[in-house]
């Protein structure tokens, strides 16, 4: 998915869709995904009946020597900026569940800046466990970005990429 990070401009979601799945990007998550998972000996994109990737989330799958398969939710956006958006409501007029919200059936997010070539990859699991523990604060402390669609609108915290990196980490930490 695509996120322009554009205020006051409409997005359309199918356009944002078409846009992730025309291949353009396909070079850059190849690099990503061979750097990230060296004993990587194929990726494909998630979009077939099988996986039906935007209910569960996944947009790409990995496949590793040892035979492990891995599903990733991917995330892309066209700016520079210094916060991870995190979707919390995909469409106000029905309170539906953002990505951030959802249960999905993957790994990991892979997060991607496009204009500098930077992508962050979050333990799926972790990253829920985090939104879990600090959510409530994010809404009330960070910039929430209104993306106006046709007839509704998505909700995402913008949350600062330094916070959301030490947040994951501190939230790694079992104290019993």
């Amino acid at each position: 998915m695509i996120i322009h990070g554009k205020l006051g401009v409409m997005n359309d979601f199918n356009e944002c869709y078409n846009i992730a799945e025309d291949g353009k990007c396909e070079p850059f998550w190849d690099l990503v995904y061979k750097t990230a998972f060296p004993n990587m000996t194929n990726h494909m994109r998630g979009k077939n009946e099988k996986c039906n990737s935007q209910n569960n989330g996944v947009d790409r799958i990995i496949y590793l020597e040892n035979n492990k398969v891995i599903t990733i939710e991917e995330k892309v956006r066209t700016g520079v900026f210094e916060d991870i958006a995190l979707e919390y409501i995909s469409n106000d007029t029905k309170d539906s569940p953002g990505w951030i919200e959802k249960d999905l059936s993957v790994d990991y997010l892979a997060y991607a800046f496009l204009p500098t070539k930077t992508a962050y990859l979050f333990d799926w699991r972790m990253l829920k466990k985090t939104w879990n523990i600090y959510s409530k604060e994010w809404k009330n402390k960070y910039f929430i970005a209104k993306a106006e669609n046709y007839g509704y609108n998505t909700l995402s915290v913008c949350v600062p990429i330094n916070i959301l990196l030490e947040s994951c980490k501190n939230a790694s930490i079992i104290r019993i």
